[in-house]
């Protein structure tokens, strides 16, 4: 599996924060974790979690936030963001990613309080702090030749003045690595048509959208997101529910942003299991999909276990997950020529075994959209 290459295209940077890596954090500036922060050492499966877990109650959502600002309060320098971004890129371009897109939220960067009790965010911070992010992906991109992106990021569950605040600086403050934008945050938290000053705004810097919906929301919550201008979304599981809204998603080439582990952790009516995750069913039908960490350190994930995930639960073959890395590339906010070069490696790894398996699959499908995205995967192969 660790050969296979893989794709991130949704994965914030502060929730990419290993345990080992926040002790290193809070350890540099005298903080004290919560008590019960962190499983001891004998507490959990030190082989699936190589880099420690966090202890906090998975079936509260409220409490995941907690556990994430406490995290994000620990990376405040630029040097701290550069050690992040280097340690969760480093990691999984060992386990075979070649692509990733970061997702960025200028609100945990560079939020700075001033003396009259009034906030500010703090250009001269963001920028140091961006530098410090670009230098780890390209010391990465020397060593193991992984491209990667940025979003810049709104969090619906600040107010709207934060919110609106937050769009204009990315605005202002523009960045090359930044690509994409995204709304972030908690779903229950206003509606994506409540900030339709920021889509304008996003659309005139301009930037690609990926939102998340569908996740603890259902399907209307990805028609509003769709209206508002979304080429991608974040998890989208719900589209499951709602068989026009995948026949849209079809038509249109949207690619569902699916985080496994992520979706069992906080999503309630799936009871900490991934027995009635729709992943299967939602590619089955032909929908574009990709695979995810999300917030790989607060979920003791990464994205070999993701696609692992895939292969071992839902019975993915590894064409089909080669087909699902494809789909991401293909949806990446990348320039046409860098997604040509990686989309061509990708193809090169597809041995002669590979080909009969996809012939295969085609003769049993025979029709719908599944077939055919995966025909033309055979004529580009030929």
């Amino acid at each position: 599996m660790m050969s296979l290459p893989k794709v991130v295209l949704h994965e914030h940077i502060e929730g990419s924060v290993t345990p080992e890596l926040a002790l290193v954090l809070a350890k540099k500036y005298g903080v004290s974790l919560p008590v019960g922060f962190l499983y001891e050492e004998g507490e959990y499966d030190g082989v699936d979690f190589p880099s420690g877990r966090y202890q906090y109650d998975e079936s509260d959502f409220g409490e995941f936030i907690r556990t994430y600002d406490v995290v994000a309060d620990l990376i405040r320098e630029p040097d701290d963001y550069y050690l992040v971004a280097k340690d969760y890129l480093s990691r999984n371009s060992q386990k075979g990613m070649v692509y990733c897109e970061l997702i960025t939220s200028a609100h945990h960067l560079c939020f700075t309080e001033l003396p009259d009790g009034s906030s500010e965010l703090d250009s001269r911070k963001y920028h140091d702090i961006m530098d410090a992010i670009d230098q780890a992906i390209l010391d990465v991109k020397a060593e193991f030749g992984t491209e990667t992106r940025l979003h810049g990021c709104a969090v619906r569950h600040l107010n709207l003045s934060d919110i609106e605040r937050s769009v204009r600086f990315i605005k202002d403050n523009p960045r090359s690595m930044i690509t994409g934008f995204n709304i972030a945050g908690n779903e229950m938290a206003g509606h994506f048509s409540d900030f339709h000053y920021m889509h304008d705004l996003v659309d005139d810097i301009p930037l690609a959208k990926s939102y998340h919906a569908g996740e603890i929301c259902g399907p209307e919550s990805i028609r509003s997101a769709l209206d508002c201008g979304a080429k991608r979304i974040g998890h989208g599981i719900a589209a499951i529910k709602d068989e026009s809204l995948m026949d849209e998603l079809i038509a249109n080439n949207i690619t569902l942003e699916i985080s496994p582990s992520s979706n069992r952790i906080l999503v309630p009516e799936f009871n900490q299991s991934l027995d009635h995750h729709p992943l299967r069913r939602i590619y089955e039908r032909g929908v574009r999909i990709t695979i995810n960490t999300d917030d790989a350190g607060l979920f003791g994930t990464d994205i070999d276990k993701e696609y692992q995930i895939a292969e071992q639960v839902f019975g993915f073959s590894r064409v089909e997950l080669l087909d699902i890395t494809l789909c991401a590339l293909e949806a990446a906010f990348i320039s046409d020529e860098t997604k040509q070069t990686l989309m061509d490696s990708v193809y090169e790894t597809f041995s002669d075994s590979d080909k009969d398996v996809l012939k295969q699959t085609c003769l049993t499908l025979q029709s719908g959209a599944l077939y055919e995205r995966l025909h033309a995967r055979l004529r580009c192969l030929n």
